[in-house]
């Protein structure tokens, strides 16, 4: 058997669109099922201090796996377009690039 070696997982919540706990407890049994040694945190921001997540706090972050909840009140969301830059591709970027 081999060792496992801990996974980060964040949990990014804006305006607490979303009830993240759910999505905790999912994670906390897949880790007892499966013995993934899985540790979540979660951040909670609005939307007008996403530049400053993205730009100081995403960066500083040892993440294995992120999962970001976004309003669903748009026609489409752009986040992972080569021109995008604006909106939730910022955080999309940002999480993809700390993530690896």
């Amino acid at each position: 058997m081999t060792e496992q070696s801990s996974q980060k997982v964040y949990l990014f919540n804006c305006d607490e669109t979303y009830n993240l706990d759910i999505v905790e407890r999912f994670l906390l049994e897949v880790d007892e099922k499966h013995g993934l040694d899985i540790s979540t945190e979660k951040f909670n921001f609005r939307l007008n201090s996403m530049a400053e997540l993205c730009e100081n706090t995403i960066p500083r972050l040892q993440i294995d796996v992120a999962t970001f909840v976004v309003h669903a009140h748009e026609s489409r969301l752009s986040i992972n377009e080569e021109n995008a830059g604006i909106g939730y591709a910022k955080i999309y970027k940002a999480l993809l690039e700390a993530t690896g």
